[in-house]
């Protein structure tokens, strides 16, 4: 996993206290470390921005919405994420500790993780077809009720993760580990798992399966 460096918290406070009168709108702009944009105080749009070693702990993203944006290397542990829009956004090597999704704009909404940490996050109801998921650690993230159709769960880590009327038709589970999901309580058709991935489908029956 991505170690992310510490950030000085005068981040935090240039975004609480930039304030403009109107709407604003980004496009193709870096922002980097201490360097963050006017918030507008209506909305504020950022379409096909990056975000670079930024330190989110504490800010508030409300009034904002994001479009075929990234972030890298960047904290958002605890983040509640509040009513904003995710559309097309990718987070890479970000720390995200318990980050709350569940109340982001369902309109569009679409997200994909790489290298993050995303222990305890929240997706509890959102629709998210196609997301990747690449070597990430969601150890007790909760996808209650979350339609994650199509998915690719890629060497992550599901630890103690929540699914609980989910529907994975489709989702790709091969290379995951330390996963269990209830075949009875979830939806499954079409999902791929390797032989040893069996076990976390089986765990809730008492069913021991061994190489023996």
């Amino acid at each position: 996993m991505v170690e992310i460096e510490p950030i000085i918290p005068y981040f935090r406070l240039l975004f609480k206290n930039m304030q403009a009168e109107e709407s604003i709108y980004y496009v193709n702009q870096v922002f980097e470390k201490l360097t963050f944009p006017t918030k507008g105080t209506k909305e504020t749009q950022f379409e096909s921005c990056t975000f670079k070693n930024c330190d989110f702990t504490g800010i508030s993203l409300a009034g904002c919405n994001f479009a075929n944006t990234t972030f890298e290397d960047c904290n958002f542990s605890m983040i509640k994420f509040g009513y904003i829009g995710l559309d097309s956004v990718h987070f890479v090597g970000c720390k995200m500790i318990g980050s709350d999704f569940s109340t982001v704009k369902d309109f569009l909404f679409h997200v994909s993780f790489a290298n993050c940490i995303l222990d305890y996050a929240a997706f509890m109801k959102k629709k998210n077809r196609k997301c990747r998921f690449d070597n990430c650690s969601l150890k007790g993230a909760d996808f209650s009720e979350a339609d994650l159709t199509d998915s690719i769960f890629d060497r992550c880590d599901l630890s103690n993760a929540v699914f609980m009327n989910s529907t994975l038709n489709g989702s790709n589970f091969t290379t995951a580990f330390n996963f269990t999901i209830d075949p009875e309580r979830n939806l499954l058709r079409k999902a791929k798992f390797s032989t040893q991935g069996l076990v976390g489908l089986l765990t809730t029956y008492g069913i021991i399966v061994t190489d023996n």
